[in-house]
């Protein structure tokens, strides 16, 4: 079982070296352009999976002596890169968690349907200035490394309690459509007992 499978997509213009370190017992996927982050670190791919259409030819070659294994797609298909990707990892890898670098910026339409995504295989996502997972019922401690922790309901949320942040909560009821939480700060405890969270970590750009 792989501790982690790590998957870089695009746009191209992202730049992971603050955020990507290396672990052990990791498998690394690139996404299209998400390859070419992989490739210039000098990073051997386990797994490219894309149409190849973003990326330059030469790096092209590149992947193809990098990388232990290519899927190679379409252009006209009916799904994304990043959910072929992630329907193939999902059902033929054993892994503790998905950790996804990039799909947030770039075409507002793309970065929707990764949130769609997000909610059907629960991995998280970030870039910059930006760190989204999502949370089951419990107690959790959230700790915030920049401005900004949003949570928005992906299922309705009964019981939200927040305690430490500049904004607390006591059992509040939470709906899919609701606003609340959205721009709060700090660090702190929160806990509910029916539904699931979007929680959205990020800097102002």
């Amino acid at each position: 079982m792989y501790k982690k499978v790590k998957v870089f997509c695009g746009p191209n213009s992202y730049n992971f070296n603050s955020l990507y370190f290396e672990e052990a017992n990791e498998f690394l996927v690139g996404i299209d352009s998400g390859l070419e982050y992989l490739i210039n670190i000098e990073k051997k791919v386990d797994l490219a999976v894309g149409d190849f259409d973003s990326i330059d030819a030469k790096i092209f070659e590149k992947v193809k002596k990098k990388c232990n294994q290519i899927i190679q797609l379409k252009k006209e298909k009916n799904m994304t890169d990043l959910a072929f990707a992630l329907d193939y990892i999902y059902n033929n890898m054993d892994y503790n968690e998905i950790e996804v670098y990039g799909g947030i910026s770039g075409r507002i339409d793309h970065f929707l349907a990764n949130l769609n995504l997000i909610t059907k295989y629960e991995f998280s996502m970030r870039d910059d200035n930006h760190y989204i997972y999502i949370l089951k019922k419990g107690r959790h401690q959230i700790n915030n490394f920049k401005k900004y922790v949003s949570f928005f309901a992906i299922e309705d949320v009964y019981g939200l309690t927040l305690k430490g942040f500049k904004f607390n909560l006591d059992s509040y009821y939470l709906s899919i459509n609701d606003s609340l939480c959205v721009s709060n700060e700090g660090s702190g405890l929160i806990e509910f007992t029916k539904g699931k969270l979007l929680v959205i970590i990020s800097d102002d750009r």
